[in-house]
């Protein structure tokens, strides 16, 4: 149970931890960007300095693999002279020479392996080395090629905000002429129907007043059109009231 509880928390560790580089990349890609060359670069100077430890070892070994290799070839070629001497019969003391050959093949024997040992660890480090240079090579390429492509993009994004800020340019002054266009003829339609009310109502007004005046001149004169009585009427409009002045008042009491 604990095991798996370990696993479980590392898995989502792990899986935090690229979600919040996931988010800082992107609130900020360009600098996430640059971070991440800045990495690429110092596992490239790790690497140069990987493959300048095996090249030191290389040569060491190297060097010792040839000084094993250069005592092996001086104590064969030492035996191989005393093997002659054994086999020429002019030559006295073969006794001696015999232990000193057998002393020289024990010697031989013990060596062989030592430099057969210093060439596999030469060929081991040559290896390594090789696969460190190849993997330097990807390491500085892969670095490169980052690099193109960073400043590809920060232009490419550069043209995009430009054509987005001119497009939004566009868009602006699209609309302010627009507004204008609009706010000019809804001005004008506005004016124009003011002014239409008004005169509607103007001759409303002038009809209600000429009506007006029609109906109380009618009202006021109701006998005007009648010719008898407009005549009787100026007949009797010169002639004073009969009576004396007592009758006269005494009527008006009644």
């Amino acid at each position: 149970m604990f095991s798996f509880v370990k696993s479980f928390v590392g898995v989502k560790g792990q899986q935090l931890g690229q979600d919040i580089v996931k988010a800082i990349v992107e609130i900020d890609p360009e600098s996430a960007t640059q971070a991440q060359l800045d990495q690429m670069e110092r596992d490239l100077d790790k690497a140069g300095d990987v493959i300048q430890k095996l090249r030191s070892d290389y040569d060491r070994e190297v060097r010792e693999a040839e000084a094993a290799s250069k005592r092996y070839n001086q104590l064969m070629a030492a035996a191989e002279l005393l093997q002659a001497k054994l086999a020429d019969p002019a030559v006295a003391d073969h006794a001696g020479i015999e232990a000193s050959l057998n002393r020289l093949v024990s010697q031989l024997e013990q060596l062989q392996p030592e430099v057969a040992s210093e060439q596999k660890d030469v060929d081991e480090v040559k290896s390594l080395l090789d696969q460190a240079n190849a993997a330097y090579q990807e390491k500085a390429a892969a670095l490169t090629t980052a690099r193109q492509n960073l400043e590809r993009a920060k232009r490419d994004m550069q043209r995009a905000i430009q054509e987005q800020e001119r497009a939004d340019e566009k868009a602006r002054r699209a609309a302010e002429v627009a507004g204008l266009r609009q706010t000019s003829g809804s001005s004008l339609t506005i004016a124009t129907d003011a002014m239409q009310r008004r005169s509607d109502e103007a001759r409303a007004k002038t009809e209600a007043a000429r009506l007006k005046a029609e109906t109380l001149t009618t009202l006021t004169r109701p006998t005007a059109d009648d010719p008898h009585i407009a005549e009787a009427l100026k007949a009797v409009q010169g002639s004073s009231p009969s009576g004396n002045l007592a009758d006269r008042l005494a009527r008006l009491k009644k």
